[in-house]
This record gives C-alpha cells, structure tokens and sequence, in this order.
C-alpha cells in the first residue's frame, strides 16, 4: 500500500530541475527537495542550503539559502500543509 505522502531528495551537479522533475515522476513521489551540491557555499561543508522543491502537480518552489535550520522548518511547513 501506498503512503499518503512520498518524499524524495535529490542532490544534482547540473541540470537541477530537468533531473528532479525525471525522478519525481520515476520514483512516483508527490514532492521532491533537491538541491545543487556544486555549490561550495551551500550544502555538505556549510552551514547553509538551498532548495527547490517540485510538487507532483508541476508546481515547484525555491527556498533561497538560508541556515539548514530554517530550511528544515520550511520544509516542515509544506509537508504539513501539504497533509491538510
């Protein structure tokens, strides 16, 4: 049985959106977080991150970089508001 929800991460190099968007849709996820991990000052070595988050419905989202506190919670957010 399907969950209500499935979420996906996708960490690119090049071609965010195209490569996201392909996996959305691979992986039959409602929403996928990916963001750009060539970016040195954002990501694995920082204490920052930016995201894009594509929704199954074709709409999609940036969340600008910011601490990955306030990224999480964001992220929070929609899942939730996503549930209701």
């Amino acid at each position: 049985m399907r969950p209500k929800l499935v979420i996906g991460f996708a960490a690119e190099t090049n071609d965010l959106e195209k490569n996201a968007i392909q996996k959305l849709k691979d992986k039959n996820c409602d929403i996928i977080i990916a963001n750009d991990v060539s970016n040195k000052k954002i990501g694995f070595d920082s204490n920052f991150n930016e995201v894009t988050i594509f929704y199954k419905n074709n709409k999609q989202e940036k969340l600008h970089a910011k601490t990955k506190a306030l990224i999480s919670e964001e992220i929070v957010e929609r899942i939730n508001n996503h549930l209701n």
